[in-house]
């Protein structure tokens, strides 16, 4: 799964450098075969509760001010999006600057729309998400709703900076199929893929 990805980004034409972060000597090993620069990441940030943004914080902390000349691209790919391929990131980008977009980000159209979602209040009631009137419109009516699927994440280090996080309003959506934004976090999910 791991050198499926980094095969990926390899063969992106639009990839200058490939990094590879992880606290897995094993991976490391693997990337570093391959031609990527690898470093091992701090356990702060390799925990199962470190979230994205601390590790694209962690690896802007670790560029030299000549790799961030310029305001580069980050294209941010997790291990977990195995239908990604160098493919998809390329049609991101082409998508991205037809619409001249400074960021994009792959989603997949919700099945069900958000807008007839409740949650529960402090008293355990229901309560709409959204406008009530909203939950009680005609699903044809609503407008398609997307959802990111953590596959491919294009954004200038000046905005990740700006945003203090991952930049996503505003961004150029990279629409993936079901099948393309199966997303690795169960051993149901890994049954799923095997099938595929």
């Amino acid at each position: 799964m791991v050198g499926h990805t980094l095969e990926a980004a390899l063969l992106s034409e639009r990839v200058d450098k490939v990094y590879l972060s992880s606290d897995d000597d094993e991976i490391l090993g693997l990337g570093r075969s391959m031609g990527v620069e690898a470093f091992k990441r701090p356990e702060a940030v390799a925990s199962d509760s470190a979230t994205a943004t601390e590790v694209v914080f962690n690896f802007i902390g670790r560029l030299s001010p000549t790799d961030i000349a310029g305001n580069p691209f980050i294209v941010y790919l997790q291990p977990t999006s195995p239908m990604r391929n160098a493919g998809h990131i390329d049609a991101a980008f082409s998508e991205m600057e037809s619409r001249n977009g400074s960021q994009a980000m792959s989603v997949v159209e919700l099945k069900k729309t958000p807008y007839k979602s409740f949650i529960l209040s402090q008293d355990g009631l229901l309560q709409s998400l959204f406008e009530q009137k909203l939950s009680n419109s005609n699903r044809q009516t609503l407008p398609a709703a997307y959802y990111p699927n953590g596959a491919i994440y294009i954004f200038p280090v000046s905005e990740f900076l700006k945003k203090g996080g991952f930049p996503s309003n505003g961004s150029v959506p990279f629409i993936m199929s079901e099948k393309e934004s199966i997303d690795i976090d169960t051993e149901d999910d890994i049954a799923m893929m095997e099938k595929l």
